[in-house]
């Protein structure tokens, strides 16, 4: 077999290549921000009005719903679920270490 033959194409460095560290720096983006929530962490009698009077009427109740939906942090949303439920205006529909559901009571005298 004969030698082969260096190309002239590779050989030649390319043109942006000879000069170095001229190009840009790549600019690192800020990444995704979640909006910040700005969530109750105390009781007041406004919140507390607005638990007893819109929580019984949620067909699905948990934690996350009554913290999104009071703007009340979680250690509030338990604390309203357990004061729900021994004043019975709900029940337990599951629970689990990780997450209870609870539903409106309804009186089933049918």
């Amino acid at each position: 077999m004969p030698a082969k033959k260096a190309d002239a194409k590779k050989a030649a460095p390319k043109k942006g290549a000879a000069k170095g560290g001229k190009a840009k720096k790549k600019k690192w983006s800020k990444g995704k921000t979640r909006e910040q929530l700005n969530n109750a962490v105390m009781w007041d009698k406004n919140l507390v009005d607005k638990l007893e009077k819109d929580a019984p009427k949620y067909k699905v109740i948990t934690t996350a719903i009554l913290s999104e939906r009071l703007k009340i942090n979680g250690s509030l949303a338990r604390q309203a679920l357990f004061y729900l439920e021994q004043k019975g205006v709900i029940r337990e529909v599951s629970f689990s270490s990780k997450i209870r559901v609870y539903t409106r009571a309804v009186n089933e005298e049918e």
